[in-house]
């Protein structure tokens, strides 16, 4: 489970991630992998979790030691830095 999914649709939306795309929903997509890295940790994906690049690179590893297949990897990365940035952006409001 995400916490903060709602948030982390809007922030996707806001840096116009997908708007070029035609296939597929890159916002499900993004969604999605989420879900799925919260699945292979066992845990909820939340700002106390994933909120810089090591984090990123702890659940990569978490997740790598488990054996699951790598080639999805990239994409949970890829989701994973939105949610960062997301994290990141709003810390920053707030000291504002």
């Amino acid at each position: 489970m995400i916490r903060n999914e709602q948030e982390y649709i809007e922030w996707i939306i806001s840096q116009g991630v997908g708007k070029k795309d035609k296939v597929a929903s890159s916002i499900k997509s993004y969604v999605s992998y989420l879900n799925s890295v919260s699945r292979l940790i066992n845990e909820d994906i939340s700002k106390k979790n994933l909120y810089d690049e090591n984090c990123i690179s702890m659940i990569i590893s978490e997740i790598q030691k488990n054996g699951v297949n790598t080639k999805s990897i990239p994409k949970y990365i890829t989701a994973m830095r939105q949610y960062v940035k997301m994290v990141n952006s709003s810390i920053k409001m707030r000291n504002l």
